[in-house]
């Protein structure tokens, strides 16, 4: 009987102690896979980590982008290949001011048209266009570039410095002259015959009747160099206008002086303007006095609001070819005009950051509008 139960024993042990091994093998093989387990979440944890700060900071970035296209200065366009607008930015709405339909807006013909020949400028703007594929589909990225500011301010520069150029030669050449014909003037007196001294040292009896030729002469020549400075140095302006002094002024203030100036003249509007006020009042007054100038019975200076300030009359106007040639330095249609009075308009107002066009119709008036920055 004892046998039998150190066998039945010994036969019920080894299951046991197989058992507790199998078991402690498991419980060891599940510790390394728990600390497996364990490491890989918390590697997961610290991806998600990342990654969450890659999506705010993509986030940060995409909200700065918007910003950007949405006020910059320059117009763009999403669309599609055929001209479709999809999307466009502040400075393009004002372009398109109406909201985008289900049928959609398209861009002006004459866009297409450029993009078409591959024009890089259209209507006074740089033209730049990206092609891209958005959602597998291809869609043309339209940039409008408004660059007739920088072009005027290109061609005034480029003025600025032949008269400059110019000026300096001229002067340079009339300044003996007019020295040398002062000079010999009391040598020339016309009272009776008159010894001059000739370049070799002698003396000669010139006659009465050439000497006083030679006065006059030199006379002329004296007060034609004098009138030659004084033309140069009236384009000699247009290099030496200062950068304004810009102060923030009721418009009243500055009607009352063209109204003290020109009592005829109409005025409209009130509010605030920005500007040099000595510049400013420089410019409306040859605006009105070229008016008067080219017959005009009526005159009126309105402040229409957002710096914007009009001066209308009802002149002759003028034809398509002098619009287009009004600003040029040297150009004017008058006998006695020295084509600098709106040449030197445009630079002060360039040089306030702001800009000056003109509309005119033969025998319909013209109109000068001005629009400067505000504030």
């Amino acid at each position: 009987m004892a046998v039998l139960a150190v066998s039945i024993g010994a036969g019920l042990l080894w299951p046991s102690i197989a058992l507790v091994v199998i078991l402690l093998w498991l419980c060891v093989s599940l510790n390394g896979r728990t600390d497996r387990l364990l490491y890989a979440y918390r590697e997961t944890e610290r991806e998600n980590e990342r990654l969450h700060t890659r999506l705010a900071e993509a986030e940060r970035q995409l909200q700065y982008l918007r910003q950007l296209t949405e006020n910059v200065d320059t117009a763009l366009y999403v669309c599609s290949t055929d001209g479709r607008i999809d999307w466009m930015n502040h400075s393009a709405k004002g372009a398109h001011p109406q909201p985008l339909p289900k049928g959609g807006v398209f861009l002006p013909t004459t866009i297409l048209k450029a993009i078409e020949e591959h024009a890089e400028v259209v209507d006074g703007c740089a033209l730049s266009t990206t092609l891209l594929r958005i959602d597998g589909q291809r869609r043309l990225v339209v940039a409008l570039k408004d660059v007739s500011m920088l072009m005027q301010r290109q061609e005034m520069e480029a003025w600025q410095q032949l008269i400059r150029v110019l000026t300096h030669e001229i002067m340079n050449s009339l300044t003996p002259i007019i020295s040398i014909s002062e000079t010999l003037a009391p040598l020339s007196s016309p009272e009776g015959d008159t010894i001059v001294s000739s370049p070799d040292s002698k003396t000669i009896e010139a006659p009465s009747g050439a000497v006083e030729g030679a006065s006059r002469a030199f006379a002329v020549i004296n007060r034609r160099c004098h009138a030659l400075l004084d033309f140069v140095e009236s384009y000699r302006q247009l290099t030496r206008i200062k950068a304004p002094e810009r102060t923030t002024f009721p418009v009243s203030e500055l009607f009352n002086h063209i109204t003290g100036l020109y009592p005829q003249v109409k005025t409209h509007g009130e509010g605030q303007v920005t500007a040099d006020r000595s510049q400013l009042e420089q410019v409306l007054i040859n605006l009105v006095k070229n008016a008067y100038e080219s017959g005009a019975t009526e005159v009126e200076v309105t402040a229409v609001g957002n710096g914007e300030i009009r001066v209308r009359d009802n002149g002759c106007g003028m034809s398509p070819d002098v619009v287009d040639h009004a600003f040029i330095p040297f150009y004017t249609t008058k006998p006695t005009g020295t084509g600098i009075g709106l040449s030197l308009c445009r630079q002060i107002i360039l040089k306030h950051g702001g800009t000056i066009t003109v509309e005119s119709q033969e025998g319909c008036g013209t109109t000068f509008v001005i629009t400067l920055p505000e504030g």
